[in-house]
């Protein structure tokens, strides 16, 4: 019986080096690597960007706009203005406030910022801390992650997942061009995205049938406002910009209606329930476009559409229609 327990002392003792050991090594990597994301921004955000300016913010779900036609339609009611696509996937509100003195030293007219389900999934960095009637679980390692401030890298950490995919991705790419090799955009004034054909296919609709692959609802979870971080992060972006005289839209990206049928009536009103403080805080209408189309043939995934389609073109032409709404006041 004592052997057995200084067994298991000695198997923790081991197991737990192991993991410190392991953590260790990952924090110094992320230290010593290079904060890709706020390089690249910088170099774009130092550039001379003349006249005035539109700039929309959102994740992989706003690949779609087209910033030229969103310019054309503008300029076709008397308005010119240049419109930047700087979306980014996986990005977040808490990713932009890391460069939203870059943001800022551009002076903006407008910032158009889109939102989705998953903008708000409170997964990783996202937590807060858990909502009480939660089962009790021990934190994850991302949670405990984004705690921790590094001396050298200093962004990289609040967001492992985002850091991570950007780390390798750009090492992947480096490894797969000639290094003078610009890499290919969506469209002109998009200089974030990197152009992906498959974009441009739609799935199968038998992956798009309820429960299918694409419009199963896997159990991500919103927490509610006062628990959710990068709902947090969003408000204060938004008060940072209304500071600096830069006007702010908040819209809703489309999402496939096969999939919002599924989404837990609870999770519908905790996001709901955003969108309503918003537009409460702000005195502004946060525009709904989550569950406002039906077709089945534009999709790639549930949050995902086709992009470089006449299909589709009606998502640059809303928000076209947002922007006119609110510089015609």
């Amino acid at each position: 019986m004592i052997k057995s327990m200084s067994n298991t002392k000695k198997t923790t003792f081991f197991v737990f080096i192991a993991f410190v050991f392991s953590v260790s090594i990952f924090l110094f990597i992320m230290s010593i690597a290079p904060d890709y994301k706020y390089l690249e921004h910088k170099e774009f955000y130092s550039q001379d960007l003349p006249g005035e300016k539109i700039f929309i913010f959102g994740s992989s779900q706003i690949y779609a706009l087209n910033p030229i036609n969103i310019s054309n339609h503008l300029l076709e009611k008397g308005h010119s203005y240049t419109v930047y696509n700087l979306g980014q996937g996986s990005s977040d509100a808490e990713e932009q406030l890391r460069t939203i003195d870059f943001v800022i030293s551009q002076e903006p007219k407008v910032v158009v910022y889109g939102i989705a389900y998953q903008t708000f999934y409170s997964h990783g960095r996202t937590i807060i801390e858990k909502p009480p009637e939660s089962l009790i679980s021990p934190p994850k390692l991302s949670d405990l992650l984004s705690t921790i401030s590094l001396p050298y890298n200093t962004g990289l950490l609040d967001n492992p997942k985002f850091a991570t995919i950007n780390t390798f991705n750009h090492f992947y790419q480096k490894q797969t061009r000639n290094f003078q090799e610009e890499l290919e955009h969506p469209y002109l004034n998009t200089p974030f995205f990197v152009h992906t054909p498959y974009a441009e296919i739609p799935a199968e609709q038998k992956y798009l049938e309820k429960g299918s692959k694409f419009a199963n609802y896997k159990g991500n979870e919103i927490y509610p406002i006062d628990k959710n971080r990068t709902y947090a992060a969003l408000k204060e972006l938004i008060h940072i910009l209304n500071d600096h005289n830069i006007e702010v839209i908040i819209f809703t990206t489309p999402h496939l209606k096969n999939w919002l049928e599924q989404v837990p009536i609870q999770q519908k009103e905790i996001f709901n329930s955003m969108l309503n403080d918003l537009e409460k805080e702000f005195s502004f209408e946060v525009f709904k476009l989550h569950d406002k189309y039906e077709a089945i043939d534009i999709w790639i995934d549930h949050d995902h559409h086709i992009s470089h389609s006449e299909k589709t073109n009606f998502y640059s032409e809303e928000v076209a229609k947002m922007i006119l709404t609110r510089i015609d006041e």
